[in-house]
């Protein structure tokens, strides 16, 4: 019996820790990574209160025309980008491959990659990382042989 009612009072916190969360980008701030690139974190580490996590981070980023996110890898975090608008090409090591609305692009750890948004038009994506996106597991590398800087 005292299992039963220790459960039913826990019930309206347990509830509440598992109720959908809501968040939409529009009411994020921007965070400018470098010039012409920008991204709104909606899950993860560094998220703002109520949307914390480190199972996963999704943060919606926006490249101006022709800019490129840094050249990186993560040592641990697998990462997934998600294009919603424009085109634009993924570098992962020396590869390029064309990213267009739609596209689906998934990048194991301790793959070098770059994404670049075309000379003519901006370019919007997700990117989702598991577990969350932390900077220790973020490492700034150079661009491979025969990539563009």
């Amino acid at each position: 019996m005292r299992t039963i009612c220790l459960l039913l009072a826990a019930a309206p916190a347990l509830a509440a820790a598992q109720s959908a969360l809501v968040v939409h980008p529009d009411d994020l701030h921007t965070v400018t990574v470098s010039p012409g690139v920008q991204l709104k974190e909606l899950t993860g580490r560094s998220a703002a209160a109520g949307s914390k996590t480190d199972q996963a981070s999704v943060a919606l980023f926006h490249l101006e025309p022709g800019r490129a996110s840094a050249w990186s890898y993560n040592k641990v975090g697998e990462e997934s980008f998600f294009v919603l608008k424009g085109h634009g090409e993924v570098w992962t090591g020396s590869r390029s491959q064309p990213v267009r609305p739609g596209s689906f692009i998934l990048i194991p750890p301790s793959v070098v990659r770059s994404i670049r948004a075309s000379k003519d038009e901006s370019l919007e994506f997700y990117a989702i990382t598991t577990p969350a996106w932390s900077s220790e597991d973020d490492v700034l590398t150079t661009a491979p042989e025969k990539a563009p800087k």
